[in-house]
């Protein structure tokens, strides 16, 4: 990520209302300075020297969707950083929810915190595009369907809606990972390309670094593993088998899309130490441990976004508009 992707998104507090989800230029290079010492993990070179322009190819002609909570939200923003430079100024064409107005209109009038969808207007006729929804009941319902009537089969959407189903154990969830992935192979021929978004390490004071509803001021807290030389990680005081296994939800995912075309994204590894760049909340309420300062992990996201997508059975670049 060669200086987070020359300059397109500057990086820099403004006095503005985002400030607060904005990195210090000590913790920009801190964050430089851990992967560059790690180099020699699995993926940290690659990830060190990804430029959008590998990221271009992957997503060309097609409409990238991301569907999902606010960690979804951040991937959008890093993910406008990176594509930027590939902007249409001239873009004439029509978004694909305008034909879905109707629906739409009526999800973000009836089901609190969904929004969207907004889109980025890319070259050779490729869009981003960010629907939030936070629920599973909502997406299933809802924004699947949806996403069926606008998308194309060769199309991308990028799916997580875990993290407001509670953060401990949930037979639930792992019902409805169950109920999704039963969905998405009763329509696989009509939906774009399915690829889960994992839960991202969060580092609250707790065991697990799970979110308890305390009064703040916050301090996010290491947790108790180690990532080793090869990419995985180690348990360092006997108790957290559950990071090894990088959640509940995550485990949930796995064992549900095992035998499914879902595929899932793999950057939890790479993220788990990043304990000390999360963004700060307001009023003197400390550290929101469970959303990340940019840049920063949105950017490493985006890496393992790419990833994904590149190392899918399914991928194959689109032709070239001529």
């Amino acid at each position: 990520m060669p200086q987070f992707w020359s300059g397109f998104c500057t990086f820099k507090a403004e006095g503005m209302w985002t400030d607060h989800m904005i990195c210090s230029p000590q913790k920009q290079a801190d964050i430089l300075e851990y992967y560059r010492s790690r180099r020699h993990i699995p993926g940290f070179a690659e990830l060190l020297s990804f430029t959008p322009c590998e990221l271009w190819p992957v997503i060309r002609g097609r409409t990238l969707w991301l569907v999902g909570d606010s960690h979804m939200v951040d991937l959008f923003r890093a993910l406008a950083c990176a594509v930027g430079s590939f902007w249409d100024y001239n873009f004439k064409g029509a978004f694909p929810m305008a034909a879905e107005k109707v629906a739409l209109d009526a999800m973000a009038e009836h089901v609190a915190h969904s929004t969207g969808p907004e889109c980025l207007p890319l070259l050779e006729g490729t869009l981003v595009c960010l629907m939030r929804v936070n629920h599973g009941e909502v997406f299933m319902g809802h924004a699947l369907p949806i996403l069926e009537r606008m998308t194309q089969p060769s199309d991308i959407a990028v799916v997580n809606f875990a993290a407001w189903h509670g953060a401990g154990a949930n037979p639930y969830l792992m019902e409805m990972f169950q109920t999704l992935a039963r969905l998405v192979e009763e329509r696989r021929a009509q939906l774009p390309h399915i690829i889960w978004k994992e839960m991202v390490p969060t580092h609250w004071d707790q065991q697990h670094g799970l979110y308890e509803a305390k009064a703040g001021p916050h301090v996010c807290k290491p947790l108790k593993v180690a990532l080793q030389s090869d990419g995985t990680l180690q348990d360092i005081d006997g108790y957290s088998q559950l990071i090894l296994e990088q959640g509940h939800e995550n485990t949930y995912a796995r064992e549900a899309f095992q035998n499914s075309s879902i595929i899932m994204t793999a950057f939890y590894n790479a993220t788990v130490e990043l304990f000390d760049f999360h963004r700060d909340l307001d009023r003197g309420r400390g550290h929101e441990c469970s959303h990340y300062c940019f840049s920063g992990a949105p950017q490493v996201w985006v890496y393992y976004l790419y990833k994904a997508i590149k190392e899918a059975p399914w991928f194959e670049p689109l032709p070239v508009n001529q």
